[in-house]
């Protein structure tokens, strides 16, 4: 499409798009003012304007971009026009992909419409070469921005959680959000959609002290106390006409919920799951989260909590599941690791293979037991293992990216009649059996050492 001249009479549509981080000075009304200013300069008539009002400009699902694209782009009954005005590439979008801004602009193009910017002059077919360099440098300087205030915000919010305070969201069933002053104090309760006005303002969250409170208490005394089970305790809220959080029926899905709950302990907790930029949620490991305990008033005691998960590791398919499912790429890893050793020290592969299977190794989930301030390990190992002096360990966090968390060298003297073999971090073996990172390898060549010499023998 070729540029019109500036005395030709044209006519136009605009865009105006205004997001709630953006100044002021870049207002749905600023920009058609400006807008109306540009045509009356250089000939031109808007025959109409769209706009978004308080929507971010990181995708094209926009009311006011879609109507943009449907109804004048791509429809051929709409009205004719030349342009599409906007005032700048950043209300046009902050895309990520820079290619996705360039592809509506095409796309605009390819059906006789240009976009002209109009913080800059009326645009000259001269200019062509350098707006194409340039152009390209405007876009990913508009997606930065994005990336550099989501930054900002995320570590706000993180700091902000790491002092126990609330940086969004809902509170959840049984409790509320408590608004308070400067001074910490409390204000009043924050309704469903409310704000604080003030910036140096906090927001918490603390129990209700109503029915729906009770409930959360009643629920985990019947699954922890009175060993209940979660279809046996929805029945019993059902029957007595409890309505759940949104005021349907009770069912397995809503308890395992309320029971895996961390919240109602007290604690705060942030950055569970990552999303930022309208990308895909994904789940984070624990020790990513930002957790603030006895941040607030709590319903549950920790040690009701915490027996309330170890119950609930055993009952919900998904979670053992997974237990396995990480026990199973951690003993994957270990095992390709040994038998490039095995290899290396002279047995051939097929040997290393069966050599595996007879390896003094065992493995375990970490678990807490009721006590969240005390991680036990549990490790089985099956009687012919009992032939070797010692056993390596290798325990399991299933709240890590890496599974593998600790490897112990343990005595087989500690393994019981019934082969088993449990310690927490705060008993002395876990000390005295902790194989430090840089020790591993060495131990393990001592036991393909061990293997050598039984097949010398």
């Amino acid at each position: 499409m070729k540029f019109l001249q500036t005395n030709n009479t044209w006519t136009a549509i605009t865009y105006n798009r205004h997001s709630a981080e953006d100044k002021q000075e870049n207002s749905v009304p600023i920009q058609k003012e400006h807008h109306d200013k540009f045509a009356t300069k250089f000939g031109g008539k808007i025959i109409s304007h769209l706009s978004d009002q308080g929507v971010s400009g990181l995708t094209a699902n926009r009311p006011g971009f879609q109507s943009l694209m449907n109804d004048w782009i791509l429809n051929p009954n709409a009205p004719h026009f030349d342009y599409i005005l906007v005032y700048d590439v950043s209300r046009w979008g902050r895309f990520q992909n820079q290619n996705e801004a360039a592809y509506y602009e095409h796309l605009c193009e390819q059906h006789g419409k240009k976009v002209l910017y109009t913080s800059k002059p009326f645009p000259k077919e001269e200019q062509e070469i350098t707006d194409s360099i340039i152009m390209p440098m405007e876009r990913w300087m508009a997606a930065q921005y994005s990336r550099q205030l989501s930054g900002k915000v995320w570590y706000g919010c993180m700091k902000i959680s790491k002092d126990g305070y609330s940086a969004g969201g809902t509170a959840c069933y049984g409790m509320t959000r408590l608004l308070l002053d400067e001074n910490k104090k409390p204000i009043r309760e924050l309704k469903k959609g409310e704000h604080k006005q003030i910036s140096n303002q906090r927001v918490t969250f603390a129990p209700l002290n109503d029915n729906t409170t009770q409930t959360v208490k009643d629920i985990f005394d019947l699954f922890v106390n009175k060993w209940r089970t979660t279809e046996d305790i929805s029945d019993i809220l059902n029957e007595k006409g409890i309505p759940s959080a949104h005021g349907g029926k009770w069912n397995v899905g809503k308890l395992n919920r309320i029971l895996g709950n961390e919240v109602y302990t007290g604690t705060r907790l942030y950055n569970k799951t990552s999303g930022k930029l309208k990308q895909k949620k994904v789940k984070n490991p624990r020790d990513e989260w930002v957790i603030a305990p006895n941040a607030f008033p709590s319903i549950i005691d920790n040690e009701t909590f915490w027996k309330a998960q170890e119950r609930l590791f055993w009952t919900i398919p998904s979670r053992w599941r997974r237990g396995i499912m990480m026990i199973r790429k951690a003993q994957k890893f270990v095992e390709s690791e040994i038998k490039g050793l095995l290899v290396k020290n002279g047995f051939d592969e097929d040997d290393a293979d069966q050599r595996i299977k007879k390896f003094p190794l065992a493995y375990s989930i970490n678990s807490y037991f009721g006590n969240p301030d005390k991680k036990t390990t549990v490790f089985v190992i099956e009687e012919e293992k009992r032939n070797y002096d010692k056993i390596i360990a290798v325990s399991i966090a299933l709240d890590k990216k890496e599974p593998i968390e600790n490897v112990f060298l343990i005595p087989t003297t500690e393994f019981n009649q019934c082969n088993f073999c449990l310690f927490s971090e705060l008993d002395s073996p876990y000390k005295n059996y902790i194989i430090q990172p840089e020790k591993v390898y060495e131990n393990i060549i001592s036991f393909v050492d061990l293997m050598k010499k039984y097949e010398r023998k």
